[in-house]
C-alpha cells in the first residue's frame, strides 16, 4: 500500500459520519470546519472591535457609551453570522431552527418571560442608549456607576465598591435616576436651615452665602443662592442651593456646610429653634385661669 492510497484510507474514515444531527451524519472533517469557522467568527470579531477602537473611535467624537454598544453588537453580530455559516458547512438545514423558534416561543410563554424581556430591555438600552456605560444612576435608592451593559443585566458599582448586577428590564420600566445623563454631572444641593424668629434675615443669607463660597467642592458658576422660605411655626426657613460637579461630592458637601453653618450661627448668637406647642389645660371645677404646659416636639 503506497502513500497515496494511505492518504485515501484516512481521508474516506475522516469524511466518514460519526453521528447524525436531525438525519444529517457529522464527520471529523465537518465537525472541524465548525470548529474553525467559529473560532475565525470570534477572532475576526474581535480584530473587527480592536480597529474600531484604534481606527473609529479614536478619531471620531463618539461618546464612550455609544463605543461600547456598537463594539457589542458588532461582536454578538459577527459570531452569530459565523455559527450560521458553520452550521451550514457541516450541512445542517437551517430551517430546522423554525422548529427551535417555536419551541422557544413556547418556552417564553411558560417560564422564560422575563430572560425575553431582559433581552429586549439590553437591546432598547443599547440602541436609544438612555443609560449608558459610565453613567452615574440612582436605582431603589442605590448609587453607582454603570460598568457594563449586557444584554441580559446591567452591571452597576457603588461607590462601596459593591457590584450590583441589574436586570435590564428594570432599567427599562422602572424609574431610574440618571445623575450624568448626556454627559452632564453638574447637580444642585438644597440645604434647607431654620432660624429663631427675630434674626435679622440680610444676617443669616450673608452667612449662609460665605459659607457656601468657601466650600471647595461647590461650583462657583452657577452660583450659590439663598432663599427665605417661609415664617414657619417656630422658625423663619431658609434654602441654601449650592451647585456641586460630581454627584459623588453630594454627602461630603452636604457634612461640610451643614457642620459651618452650625458653627457659624453659633458665633453669630443666632439660636436654631426646635418645634414647641403649648398645650393649655383648663380645670374641671370651673376655674378662671387655665394651667399652661409647654410640650416639646
Amino acid at each position: 500500500m503506497n502513500s497515496s492510497d494511505v492518504f485515501n484510507s484516512v481521508w474516506d474514515f475522516l469524511q466518514k459520519p460519526i453521528f447524525t444531527v436531525s438525519g444529517q451524519g457529522i464527520s471529523i472533517v465537518s465537525f472541524f470546519y465548525f470548529i474553525v469557522v467559529i473560532i475565525f467568527s470570534v477572532v475576526l470579531s474581535r480584530l473587527i472591535v480592536r480597529f474600531l477602537q484604534n481606527n473609529v473611535y479614536s478619531k471620531s467624537d463618539i461618546e464612550r457609551g455609544a463605543q461600547y454598544t456598537l463594539s457589542r453588537l458588532v461582536k454578538y453580530i459577527t459570531v452569530t453570522i459565523g455559527f450560521l455559516i458553520a452550521l451550514q458547512m457541516i450541512g445542517f438545514d437551517l430551517s430546522v431552527l423554525a422548529v427551535f423558534g417555536g419551541l422557544f416561543g413556547v418556552g417564553i410563554g411558560f417560564g422564560l418571560q422575563n430572560i425575553f424581556s431582559n433581552f429586549a430591555s439590553g437591546i432598547i438600552l443599547m440602541l436609544e442608549r438612555p443609560i449608558q456605560v459610565g453613567d452615574i444612576v440612582e436605582l431603589d435608592g442605590i448609587l453607582g456607576k454603570v460598568e457594563e451593559i449586557r444584554f441580559r443585566v446591567a452591571v452597576v458599582n457603588t461607590f462601596d465598591n459593591e457590584s450590583i448586577i441589574v436586570p435590564n428590564s428594570d432599567l427599562v420600566s422602572e424609574k431610574v435616576t440618571n445623575w450624568s445623563y448626556g454627559g452632564d454631572t453638574t447637580l444642585r444641593l438644597r440645604i434647607p436651615i431654620g432660624v429663631e424668629y427675630g434674626t435679622e434675615i440680610e444676617k443669616v443669607e450673608d452667612i449662609l452665602l460665605e459659607i457656601a463660597g468657601e466650600e471647595e467642592k461647590a461650583l462657583n458658576e452657577p452660583e450659590p443662592q439663598v432663599f427665605f422660605k417661609e415664617h414657619a411655626d417656630s422658625s423663619l426657613n431658609f434654602e441654601l442651593r449650592v451647585w456641586v460637579s460630581d454627584p459623588r461630592d453630594r454627602i461630603t458637601v452636604h457634612d461640610n456646610i451643614r457642620r459651618e453653618i452650625d458653627r457659624r450661627l453659633k458665633e453669630a448668637e443666632i439660636g436654631i429653634p426646635f418645634p414647641q406647642t403649648d398645650v393649655h389645660f383648663y380645670p374641671q371645677d370651673g376655674g378662671e385661669s387655665p394651667r399652661n404646659s409647654q410640650v416639646e416636639t
